[in-house]
């Protein structure tokens, strides 16, 4: 009997890591389905104000049909809406600089922090080199103890937010013609903050 693999395709942007200043609404390119089977989605969103975001923003996960053989924006159609955590996040600077894998980052306050918490740990001087982490533990006024090491080394310029936001959601493709991803904030209160999304599609098997 013939082994099957499948083939997939890593690393599909569908929102590029970006800051969404509120209000706003970010359309993400259509992504053609036409030789995909499903895709698994990964959305992120971390604050980078400390404001109330009373009317949180929202990612919207959209397929279409292809009746005709055209790309109709009418047929734009939403399956899933996921809402961010609309709080008031916390912030704390880092006390100095960190190196790549760190897990242990020193702060002077951990006030509004909590195990098990979602972060946003901001590079203010390069959007691209801020992550996502979650915290493991930490250490009151001290230091915060992330599960997994930093991506890119930090430093005392740089902020941690709490309140970061991920999904992951599966989406079957075979009768859709394309898929996106919409970032929306348009309520009347929110918080500034970033995006990113990204994919693995499963395209087909291989035998």
């Amino acid at each position: 009997m013939a082994t099957r693999t499948p083939n997939k395709t890593n690393s599909v942007e569908v929102l590029a890591h970006q800051s969404v200043v509120h209000p706003t609404t970010i359309v993400g390119s259509a992504i053609s389905a036409v030789t995909k089977c499903a895709v698994m989605l990964f959305l992120y969103h971390g604050y980078v104000e400390a404001a109330a975001d009373t009317n949180p923003g929202k990612f919207l996960v959209q397929i279409r049909p292809d009746p005709g053989g055209g790309s109709v924006n009418e047929h734009w159609a939403t399956v899933v809406e996921l809402v961010t955590k609309g709080t008031t996040p916390d912030t704390e600077a880092l006390s100095g600089t960190e190196a790549i894998g760190a897990t242990v980052l020193e702060v002077a306050s951990t006030t509004g922090f909590a195990v098990e918490d979602e972060l946003y740990i901001q590079d203010t001087g390069t959007l691209a080199d801020s992550e996502w982490a979650k915290c493991r533990t930490f250490a009151t006024n001290a230091s915060i103890t992330l599960i997994d090491g930093l991506t890119v080394a930090k430093d005392s310029a740089d902020v941690i937010w709490n309140d970061a936001s991920k999904f992951v959601i599966p989406l079957s493709l075979e009768a859709s013609e394309s898929f996106r991803v919409v970032w929306t904030h348009e309520g009347a209160a929110g918080a500034n903050g970033h995006i990113k999304g990204i994919a693995i599609t499963y395209d087909s098997d291989a035998i």
